[in-house]
């Protein structure tokens, strides 16, 4: 999808001629001109900040226009265009018909947050107690040293995308290992639902909150490797658990 979003880019820029049955074609170079619409560097990466926390603040619709968020933020709509294909690069958005565009479903309330973790304690806990739960020992060793990877990087040098998608995979494989499609499908939601927040709260998180959750995966993955379940699924617990109660504490 995002590749398909920058060829039509490029086709109303002219730069690209689209024929059906081809394909597109290269109908021009580009030329000083169609970067006049262009913000610096630090400016580009501040509009995709504010539009970040707007949206998982709830302030932004669903659906919107490029000429809706143009007027909001006081930008062209080139620079607008540009911030939303990098959403749409990380699954964040996806273009529509015309100029319009859709953000992926979100958690736009603290209510909402609130409840989403005690849902996740539910599910992600049930998990580990179903009767077809069973460790597989080479993905428990692949996510130890995607923890690992992290806990020993710069700090400061781990980016957000980075960083989700460890996490995200840290708990849909442990769901996974309960051999239940549906408890993996509605963990794998629960972490599509909490991306735009986790993304935007990002900047709030420090080097020693990162640290400490991966330690604390790693603890839950040695207990497992142990096969002491049921330790496990405290560490589990306890693990969620801080992260709502620092959440509600404003990080």
């Amino acid at each position: 999808s995002p590749i398909r979003a920058a060829l039509a880019l490029l086709a109303e820029r002219g730069l690209l001629e689209h024929e059906p049955g081809r394909g597109y074609l290269l109908a021009r170079l580009p030329n000083e001109t169609d970067e006049q619409d262009s913000l610096a560097p630090s400016e580009m990466e501040m509009l995709y900040r504010r539009i970040m926390s707007d949206r998982a603040a709830g302030s932004i619709a669903d659906e919107v226009s490029e000429t809706e968020l143009t007027e909001r933020y006081g930008v062209s709509r080139g620079a607008v265009r540009k911030v939303l294909m990098r959403f749409a690069t990380e699954g964040l958005a996806r273009r529509l018909q015309g100029h319009g565009w859709g953000f992926a479903e979100s958690l736009t309330s603290e209510e909402v947050v609130a409840e989403s973790y005690q849902f996740r304690l539910i599910v992600e806990c049930g998990a580990l107690r179903q009767p077809g739960f069973e460790v597989d020992r080479q993905e428990l060793a692949n996510l130890r040293a995607a923890q690992e990877t992290i806990l020993t990087a710069e700090q400061g040098s781990v980016r957000r995308d980075h960083w989700f998608r460890v996490n995200a995979q840290f708990h849909e494989t442990l769901a996974s290992w309960s051999h239940n499609r549906f408890l993996v499908q509605v963990v794998r939601q629960q972490n599509n639902l909490r991306r735009m927040t986790e993304y935007a709260d990002f900047d709030k998180l420090s080097g020693a909150r990162i640290h400490n959750a991966c330690k604390e995966h790693i603890a839950i993955l040695d207990a497992l490797g142990d096969g002491d379940v049921e330790f496990a699924e405290a560490l589990l617990r306890r693990h969620i658990e801080r992260a709502s109660r620092e959440l509600d504490d404003g990080l």
